[in-house]
């Protein structure tokens, strides 16, 4: 049996729900996949978890989810049958907690449908299913029928938040106490977001979906700006950041600096690692050494940016400012009455 596309179908709600796409999702459990780097930057999960609760949708944490072990795929650590059994062992899970999973990152959506791909490949899958049922064997956790089969003729279904978001705009913008008083924006998609065409049917909706970021600024009361770099890579690269981090860094040091070269007053993306690339202190330092400019321009996640746009809940946002002084200055604007 040929592996079942799990993608959300958001054109299909949108003709079915075209006043209130919202109406869809009510009465369905969703639950957010936990993405490795989100520890870094916490608002990225509370920011959409507290907004879905305020629009009245059941949504949780995924539980029992382990790494979408794209870094590790990535890196020749590990063969396309064990990076296919990792994800399908998390879709099983997910499937067991919920009808819909919403991914914050780029990497780790991108990495679950790749490991839908790879079964296509009747070796790949076989050794799938082998490597789940060597897992059986173990009895980790909580059991259930079906635990460690390949996942097909399931009603799950994954969406990106930016996708999610972008169907949910109005009800979005309801709910914002403030706006970006005409802040010049920098959008940054990523990569696993401009060249997935896993979840695009047709090239008009592959196109589409790179305006959604530049929307939202203007639905947010910014001023969108082009730069050179706006479809470049935030230098993260996997392995190359690793194995070649002054070239790698290079990439990273090209975009902020094309950001601020056209005055751009922060950089908008909806990807914790590229969040975790293009803000990291570390980084930015062994850029100013290496290429002698030392980069000041601000980043921020669309979910952590919705939620300061919300008027999120005082001490939430207290400790977001504390622990994440890339947001200072953006908060100070945003929310000066």
């Amino acid at each position: 049996m040929e592996s079942q596309n799990l993608v959300l179908d958001l054109e299909k709600i949108e003709k079915a729900y075209p006043e209130n796409p919202i109406e869809f999702f009510k009465g369905k459990k969703l639950c957010l996949f936990k993405a490795c780097l989100e520890a870094y930057f916490p608002g990225v999960r509370w920011g959409i978890q507290d907004l879905l609760e305020a629009l009245d949708i059941e949504v949780v944490t995924c539980s029992q989810q382990s790494c979408c072990s794209g870094t590790f795929f990535q890196r020749n650590l590990i063969t396309r049958s064990q990076f296919s059994a990792i994800n399908e062992r998390n879709l099983n899970e997910m499937n067991h907690q919920a009808d819909i999973v919403l991914f914050s990152c780029n990497g780790c959506y991108n990495s679950v449908l790749r490991g839908r791909d790879f079964l296509k490949v009747p070796e790949v899958k076989k050794k799938t299913q082998d490597i789940l049922e060597s897992l059986k064997k173990k009895d980790l956790g909580e059991n259930y029928p079906g635990k460690y089969d390949i996942l097909d003729n399931t009603e799950l279904r994954l969406v990106h938040d930016l996708d999610f978001l972008y169907l949910l705009k109005s009800n979005v913008l309801d709910s914002l106490k403030f706006d970006l008083k005409g802040l010049k924006v920098a959008v940054h998609y990523g990569c696993h977001y401009l060249n997935l065409e896993r979840d695009k049917d047709t090239v008009e909706s592959y196109l589409k979906d790179k305006k959604k970021l530049d929307e939202f600024v203007s639905l947010f009361g910014g001023v969108p700006v082009d730069y050179q770099e706006k479809e470049s890579c935030c230098g993260w690269g996997a392995s190359q950041i690793v194995l070649n981090p002054k070239d790698a860094l290079k990439v990273t040091f090209n975009k902020l600096k094309s950001a601020e070269d056209v005055g751009a007053d922060f950089i908008l993306m909806p990807c914790p690692t590229c969040l975790y690339t293009l803000s990291k202190p570390e980084y930015r330092e062994k850029m100013f050494k290496w290429f002698g400019e030392m980069l000041d321009i601000p980043t921020i996640h669309l979910n952590e940016l919705i939620a300061i746009l919300r008027g999120c809940e005082e001490e939430r946002c207290i400790t977001l400012r504390r622990k994440t002084p890339r947001l200072e200055e953006i908060f100070n604007i945003i929310t000066k009455e």
